[in-house]
């Protein structure tokens, strides 16, 4: 139970962190830049979700535990998905 915890309250404040750092609706910049780049006449956008489930992904494969590090990619993560187009990657 007590582990839960420090996942909880990271997760809480990855969750807020990236809604602060984040634009306020779809297509809207944030204060950070997206991460956007071309491919031929293609626009791909990694999208801060993404990079934060991938970072996430990679670090269980380490087995490296850490519950408040786990949190804050988990709220960077959902904050994410709240947007409409959060599966819109290729333009």
């Amino acid at each position: 139970m007590l582990q839960l915890i420090p996942l909880i309250i990271g997760t809480i404040i990855g969750f807020i962190t990236a809604k602060l750092l984040s634009g306020r609706k779809e297509g809207e910049q944030g204060i950070l830049k997206s991460l956007k780049f071309k491919i031929n006449n293609k626009t791909i956008h990694l999208h801060h979700w993404i990079i934060s489930l991938t970072i996430l992904i990679v670090l269980t494969i380490l087995n490296y535990n850490n519950n408040i590090i786990d949190g804050l990619l988990i709220g960077i993560t959902l904050q994410g998905i709240t947007y409409k187009d959060f599966l819109k990657i290729i333009y």
